[in-house]
């Protein structure tokens, strides 16, 4: 059987899934099919790099260096600079491991909404440095805040648009069971219902009627999703990770509050690596170092 693992979005909420992916690099529990959306996508680059606390640090950057923010505004006039996420901190501030990213040897997708169809492109990309972070800044463009990224002719913004939890996507792959790995504590906790944008969204990208559509039908899609993880839940077909502190804020600035999350992702994967280790039947590559390895977060936040 074939397991995959689906990394969702949610900006700074990302950092829970950075705590559970640790946990598990720190166990040797590296599975051969990873697709991540939007934040979700840079936690996939980093747990396939094998970069134990690399997301974390991203996340939780000191001010002086976040991508996000006030004195983000002041310098670039953009509250949020994905080029200064994607471009600048894998050569900098928070080295990438390209190669052993590329040489994983684990199939990775990207999820990005295309602004011209409205609809969900599955991105890959197994040699190429640049695609690759345009792909990752792609898929975390942030509608209304960020500019449409430019690929093979096409626009493309959040892949949260148009699949928040890509299930469909890993089944099609040959995935038979997911483990997913959610940054919001219950369905309680909507995603970012877009229709209150409307206006807005309209005069944006009036010259992209489909991806308006995509964002108005959002929550809907959102929640035929969670009735088919559910269902793979309740079959025994899927394995999931969901925070269990109230959900922090998108753009949460307190580094306290930030760090609790990372903390709950990783105390919870430490709980239950032996409960996932048996339902995932060893079915992940790289060495298994025990069910419980000590604790080694040397770099971690």
């Amino acid at each position: 059987m074939k397991t995959g693992l689906i990394l969702e979005g949610g900006a700074v909420r990302g950092i829970f899934t950075a705590g559970v992916l640790d946990r598990l690099m720190e166990n040797g529990i590296y599975y051969p099919y990873v697709i991540g959306v939007s934040a979700g996508g840079g936690n996939a680059m980093s747990y396939v790099s094998r970069q134990k606390g690399r997301t974390a640090r991203m996340i939780n950057a000191p001010k002086s260096e976040s991508y996000y923010g006030f004195k983000q505004f002041l310098e670039s006039h953009k509250m949020i600079n994905l080029d200064k996420m994607a471009f600048e901190y894998p050569y900098k501030q928070f080295p990438f491991d390209f190669d052993t990213y590329f040489g994983s040897g684990i199939t990775t997708e990207y999820v990005c909404t295309c602004c011209e169809t409205g609809k969900a492109e599955y991105f890959g990309e197994n040699a190429d440095a640049r695609r690759l972070l345009t792909i990752a800044k792609a898929t975390c463009s942030v509608p209304m805040l960020c500019e449409p990224v430019e690929m093979d002719g096409k626009h493309y913004l959040d892949g949260s648009i148009a699949d928040s939890i890509p299930i469909e996507r890993a089944l099609a792959n040959g995935c038979d069971r997911v483990v997913i790995i959610l940054t919001k504590p219950d369905s309680a906790t909507p995603p970012t219902d877009y229709r209150k944008f409307r206006t807005v969204i309209n005069s944006m990208y009036k010259q992209y009627p489909a991806f308006t559509e995509a964002c108005m039908t959002r929550v809907e899609r959102y929640e035929k999703t969670l009735r088919l993880m559910e269902q793979l839940e309740a079959e025994g077909r899927a394995f999931i990770f969901r925070p269990e502190l109230p959900a922090i804020s998108k753009f949460e600035h307190d580094a306290g509050k930030i760090m609790d999350s990372y903390r709950d992702g990783y105390s919870q994967a430490d709980r239950r690596i032996a409960e996932l280790m048996r339902w995932s039947g060893c079915d992940f590559r790289g060495e298994q170092v025990g069910e419980y390895a000590e604790s080694e977060r040397e770099g971690a936040v």
